[in-house]
């Protein structure tokens, strides 16, 4: 659719606070990819009871050793536990350990067989090294997880994104999504983020996830991919955020970090090839500040838990537009009052339930001012435009019952809903108020969107249009996203098998809706005869969507023989799409999903591994899709002289039409009928993956040698099918000619009749088979054109080698990876970063034949090499410094041309062919753009004299690189040559430059 935007040996150890607290992070064991909690098993003597005790909680579970000697405990909450092996109703053996979500701790306290215990009764208790387990031998998965305490030390911005961008194979995505990770060559809509188990990605488009307080994340697991049939709707990578929780010890603690606008460097002065100013960045500003205060204990000791925290962002910040831009400046005013609570009642040792509750909304103000740009290159405001209020986010609460059954058997259920606001008013200078009510037939109000293209405008010869608009779209008022969700889960432990299964169904409802600012855009060219005119575009959209999805999976977990584990799972999905009218668009059923893996303990030490998965992946269709494919929408194009332009709004004088009214991709106001939108049989958006890696701890009698965990892993990904929209009419018109009717009547080969959608969604090389009418009659008839008619089927694959190394010790740690990457095909996947396309599964990519001819090459999120470390050291027990270094190749770009008709005539397309220059220009054939680096330090200070107090100062981008990520790839459009002449390769985006952060904090126990 047309785009809209233009461990370890078993040996015990005494490690200090820092290892215990910064080296779990380190960890790469593996279970379910969004677990909440973790195992502990091991080896006894066959006559030995285990008796494992959650520190913070008080609760105990007891497990028996088997006949050989094994015992599990699953599904036990994170934290700290007392690990107690009794014996004639005596305690021989005492070990503390932490449990990592989605980790398999292993505590050996016997030989395997039900060989007698080693253990004797002890007088102290020892801290067992598999704490800080990096080999997990127990899971085939392989997962990144970052500890509450390593995210505050770590020298990354305080962000789920950009702690998900440290783990390797995952690249930053395209500015225009917001730099969201790209996982293992997938585009960056194709995520899923969790909070405590529970899915809070905004399945509007994908593009978007429910936010906690940094403070509040007790850990984060980063999954690139190999995840088990337990959860799915990712082809791309999972983030899992826990939240904190209350223990018997009373905790609090407020911070303040602080980001100060004097301590940020400028992105470069951008400059056309013409040498004319492009952009200047000398004047903007960003001061931003957070303050959060905390407290967790127990309400009843051993019973019932709390723990709340608050947080207050507020940010400040003033950004100027380009040199010839109509738009306006900004100062904007960000507010983020956020809240989480969290509640566990230990109902007994077997009963336990969950609330979590939070609200992240947030509120920004941008205040809009005419700007100028003064003689010596620098911009100023002028006249005040009004004020754009926006408000995004809202409530989620999620509750979860857990019952320890018996022994071997844990049921779960959850029940959760997460409500998003996705709002906007306008108040101009004058105080009218504007409002888009989501109904696209409303009268235009406000000022009109303007672009100036102009060459006049370009050569400095004229000022660019201004208008009194405030931003290019606004979005419906009281938008709203919604999501509930349960989930039942059983697991059972039978012999060598650990059996689970489980249901889920989730509603998804948005409310939402678009339309250009006062209704309409007017874009200001000049042809190729020297003409200027202008093109008026309107474009709305607005309705109430809905998705239903039911989910069941079945799973193995399968201890073939002391050293080998197999994984054997399946996952069913069904999703079913209903468009602003409640009717059902697109139904998919039984999607299946086979996944399988194994884990060898080559030498039964847990020192090395060998292990492998092989799954499928599927994803559902977003919500956004329905409204511009499946409900009523408008999208128009016209071209006009003009006689004047009006100074204050930038609405010109129409004169005679130069072209008919371009209706495109059917967004004629009228709702298709739900047969004709998606073709019969639609098969899933799904990915195959394959993944064989090997870990291995380092022995030596070199101190520093010693201990390292080296591992290597291959990953191939291959996209099966993707789901995207055509919108090429001509198949269906030369087959209404063959069987002798009249298709010029009430449309043409580009025009289908009023009553049909413009465009249709369908599997890319698949046939297309839809109820359609032909020639405007009334009359539906099923039609099946064979998919080559349409072009060429999706094709993505992604093929990477990652190598690692990580240690720690009592003073140090180290995490360190090289990619080596392949990420090539004809599509990016659910979004476009070509042309910074957000309408997830419906880009312009497969809209007409002539779009893909050239588009095979390396895709936008190809990285060939890239090397990442981060790391710390105590140098004092005051002083503590860390280091998290990237360097990175350069993304692939391409040159796109074309539009205005210029190729095939193709009509109200732009600058979104790989044509430049009359010729083919194959995608990713342009030179790459240089490779970036960064470097950033920070150093830790927790004097002795004051007690839980913490002063931390951290440098991003230390050395200022100021690489560009981005830049402007259009190299002509149409006839209108002028402009993108002098703009082609012209950066758009750069490094993030240097910036400090003050972070002072104090922690304390009641």
């Amino acid at each position: 659719m047309t785009s809209t935007t233009l461990l370890t040996r078993s040996r015990v150890l005494k490690r200090t606070a820092l290892v215990s607290a910064l080296g779990a992070c380190l960890l790469a064991g593996t279970a379910f990819a969004q677990s909440t909690v973790g195992d502990i098993y091991g080896t006894a003597a066959a006559s030995q009871t285990i008796q494992i005790q959650n520190l913070g909680s008080g609760t105990t579970r007891t497990v028996a050793a088997d006949q050989d000697g094994h015992y599990r405990a699953s599904s036990l909450p994170i934290g700290s536990y007392r690990v107690n092996v009794v014996e004639n109703g005596q305690t021989v053996s005492t070990r503390d350990i932490n449990v990592v979500a989605g980790q398999s701790a292993q505590l050996n306290f016997a030989s395997a067989a039900g060989g007698s215990s080693s253990a004797q009764a002890l007088d102290t208790v020892t801290v067992s090294a598999n704490a800080l387990t990096a080999i997990d031998v127990a899971s085939v998965e392989s997962r990144t997880s970052f500890t509450a305490d390593k995210l505050d030390k770590l020298p990354v911005p305080r962000n789920v994104v950009d702690v998900a961008a440290l783990t390797p194979g995952t690249v930053k995505g395209d500015s225009a999504f917001g730099n969201l990770p790209s996982f293992g060559g997938a585009s960056v809509a194709e995520n899923s983020y969790y909070v405590n188990g529970f899915n809070v990605t905004n399945l509007y488009n994908n593009l978007s996830f429910s936010e906690v307080p940094f403070q509040a994340i007790q850990q984060l697991d980063v999954q690139t991919g190999g995840y088990g049939a337990q959860y799915g709707f990712s082809t791309g990578g999972v983030t899992s955020v826990i939240t904190k929780r209350g223990t018997n010890e009373w905790k609090g603690g407020a911070s303040w970090v602080y980001t100060p606008a004097w301590g940020r460097e400028q992105q470069p002065t951008t400059y056309t090839k013409d040498g004319a100013l492009y952009r200047t960045y000398q004047k903007n500003s960003d001061n931003d500040n957070v303050y959060s205060a905390w407290l967790g204990g127990a309400l009843i000791k051993d019973k019932l838990f709390f723990y709340g925290i608050f947080q207050s962002h507020k940010e400040s910040q003033t950004a100027y537009q380009g040199a010839t831009s109509s738009a306006p400046a900004e100062r904007n005013e960000y507010s983020d009052p956020f809240y989480l609570i969290k509640m566990d009642w230990n109902i007994n040792d077997s009963n336990i339930l969950e609330w979590t509750g939070m609200n992240n909304t947030k509120h920004t103000t941008n205040q809009y001012y005419n700007q100028e740009i003064g003689t010596d290159g620098k911009p100023s405001t002028t006249d005040y435009l009004g004020d754009r209020h926006v408000k995004t986010g809202g409530a989620v609460n999620v509750f979860k019952y857990t019952s320890y059954i018996t022994d071997d058997l844990t049921a779960t259920a959850q029940w959760g809903k997460m409500k998003s606001k996705n709002s906007s008013d306008y108040t101009s200078a004058d105080g009218t108020v504007t409002k888009y009510d989501g109904n696209i037939n409303s009268p235009n109000q406000g000022c009109p969107y303007v672009i100036d293209r102009r060459s006049s405008t370009q050569s400095g010869l004229t000022d660019p249009v201004h208008s009194c608009y405030l931003a290019s779209t606004i979005d419906r008022f009281n938008g709203e996203d919604q999501r509930t969700a349960y989930r039942v889960d059983l697991d059972w432990k039978v012999g060598d098998h650990d059996l689970s299964g489980g249901f889920s169904r989730e509603k998804w409802k948005s409310d939402s809706g678009q339309s250009y600012a006062g209704g309409a855009l007017y874009y200001y060219r000049t042809n190729g005869a020297g003409q200027d005119y202008v093109s008026e575009y309107n474009y709305r959209t607005g309705g109430s969507v809905a998705i239903d999805q039911k989910s069941w999976y079945l799973q193995d977990n399968w201890q073939v023989t002391d050293k080998v584990l197999a994984y054997i799972g399946v996952r069913n999905d069904s999703f079913n799409n209903q468009n602003g009218a409640g009717q059902n668009f697109v139904r998919q059923g039984n999607i299946w999903q086979p996944r399988l893996g194994f884990s060898w303990d080559v030498f039964g030490d847990s020192s090395t591994k060998v292990f492998g998965t092989a799954g499928r992946y599927s994803l559902p269709i977003a919500a956004n899709v329905a409204l511009r494919a499946a409900t009523a929408s408008y999208y128009t194009i016209q071209n006009f002289s003009y006689s004047a332009i009006d100074p204050v709004t930038g609405v010109p004088t129409l004169g005679a039409p130069l072209t008919d009214k371009s209706i495109v991709n059917g967004e004629n106001g009228s709702t298709p009928d739900p047969r004709s939108v998606a073709t019969k049989d639609l098969k899933p958006y799904s990915q195959d993956e394959f993944i064989l890696g090997i870990q291995h701890r380092v022995t030596s009698d070199n101190d520093f040698l010693n201990d390292w965990v080296v591992g290597a892993k291959a990953t191939y990904r291959k996209l099966n099918n993707a789901i995207d929209d055509t919108c090429d009419w001509r198949p269906f018109y030369a087959y209404g000619k063959s069987i002798g009717l009249d298709m010029d009547a009430n449309g043409d080969q580009f025009t289908p009749p009023s009553s049909m959608p413009g465009c249709f969604i369908y599997n890319p090389g698949s046939k297309v088979s839809v109820d359609v009418d032909l020639d405007g009659s009334g009359v539906l008839r099923n039609v099946t054109i064979p998919g080559k008619a349409f072009g060429e089927k999706a094709k993505r694959t992604y093929e990477a080698v990652t190598l690692s190394a990580e240690k720690a010790t009592d003073n140090w740690y180290v995490n360190a990876s090289y990619t080596w990457s392949k990420n090539r095909g004809n599509t990016e996947g659910l979004v476009k970063s070509d042309n910074g396309q957000d309408d997830t599964g419906t880009t312009s990519a497969f809209d007409y034949p002539e779009l893909m001819v050239g588009a095979t090459g390396y895709l936008p999120n190809d990285r060939r090499h890239s090397f990442k470390v981060y790391g710390g050291w105590r140098i004092t027990p005051e002083w503590q410094v860390g280091v998290n270094g990237l360097l990175e190749s350069g993304r692939p770009t391409s040159c796109f041309g074309g539009g205005d008709e210029t190729v095939g005539g193709i009509p109200s397309y732009n600058s979104e062919f790989f044509y430049c220059d009359g010729k083919i220009s194959p995608r990713g054939t342009a030179k790459r753009l240089p490779w970036n680096w960064s470097l950033s330090p920070n150093v830790v200070y927790t004097p002795a004299y004051a007690k839980g107090v913490t002063v931390q100062l951290d440098v991003l981008n230390l050395f200022n690189n100021d690489k560009k990520t981005a830049i402007n790839e259009i190299g002509e459009n149409g006839s209108d040559s002028n402009y993108y002449g002098t703009t082609y390769r012209v950066p758009t985006y750069y490094q993030t430059p240097r910036y400090l952060r003050l972070m002072v904090q104090y922690d304390f126990s009641l």
